[in-house]
């Protein structure tokens, strides 16, 4: 077990402080990186990438259980800390950066493991940067075997949720489409620095080898999915109108009603649509 030292003693040694515009919020609970390390399956022969660092809480506890741990943090007053933080570890590189500007298909061919494995992805993830974040890696879904995020509990209870269920979105939709989306544990408000006002929880995605349904063209399901569900109050019909010639008759060949709202499709459903939109491109 390794030794938990309190980011907000890390903080002050330096003279910073949590910085609201990037949405900083530090572990300082003693058990939580463990816990999230573990949650994530991360493994000796793994190597693993880390969005945003921080002081290095979640960091040590990787570097701990994985074989190569690369970090990425895009503020700089944070980099020296973070590689202070870690310096007793032989096992870890922490990298200024914005993740936002990641090339994946070229980290992941950087990062494979000692079996040739794309690696695994963790993070303690700003609300504000969730959705790109986590929608870039759907994108690149080969990119990476697993993702494992601590997020706000409402935002990963919606993305775990699955395509016919209520609380289904957009993103949702993808999640469950490219990766098996599951909520592991909770995490108060009091285990950070500074206390936000919600709940947060831990998400894993084990990204899919094979997609579960047949889509036609994967550019046209996303477009057709963000269409259904950014606009879930229209009616099916209506709500593809934007991006389909006759929606109508995509929606008779895909054997659906076009008076249902998209939130009430299953993903079955959703490709058998796709598949009707993308014959008639």
């Amino acid at each position: 077990m390794i030794e938990f030292r309190d980011p907000r003693v890390a903080l002050k040694a330096h003279g910073l402080w949590a910085k609201k515009h990037f949405g900083q919020n530090f572990l300082v609970s003693p058990d939580v990186p463990s816990r999230i390390a573990h949650g994530g399956r991360a493994g000796a022969e793994d190597t693993v990438f880390e969005i945003g660092p921080g002081v290095g809480t979640l960091t040590r506890a990787l570097a701990a259980v994985a074989g190569r741990v690369v970090a990425l943090e895009r503020d700089r007053d944070l980099v020296p800390v973070a590689r202070a933080e870690t310096e007793s570890f032989g096992n870890v590189e922490v990298r200024e950066g914005d993740v936002l500007d990641v090339d994946w298909a070229a980290l992941c061919e950087e990062l494979r493991d000692t079996q040739g494995r794309p690696p695994i992805i963790y993070g303690n993830l700003p609300y504000h940067l969730s959705t790109p974040i986590i929608v870039s890696l759907l994108e690149a879904r080969h990119t990476w075997r697993r993702c494992c995020f601590l997020l706000q509990k409402e935002f990963a209870d919606r993305v775990a949720a699955p395509p016919g269920d209520k609380a289904c979105g957009s993103l949702s939709a993808l999640a469950w489409t490219y990766a098996q989306p599951r909520r592991i544990f909770t995490v108060p408000a009091g285990a950070f620095h500074p206390k936000p006002k919600v709940t947060s929880a831990v998400l894993v995605m084990d990204a899919r080898d094979d997609l579960p349904v047949e889509m036609g063209n994967e550019r046209t399901f996303r477009t057709m999915v963000r269409a259904l569900f950014n606009q879930r109050r229209k009616t099916a019909r209506n709500a593809l109108k934007q991006i389909c010639p006759d929606p109508d008759a995509a929606l008779a060949a895909a054997g659906l009603d076009a008076r249902r709202r998209g939130e009430t499709f299953t993903l079955e459903e959703l490709g058998a649509l796709s598949r009707a939109i993308s014959a008639a491109e």
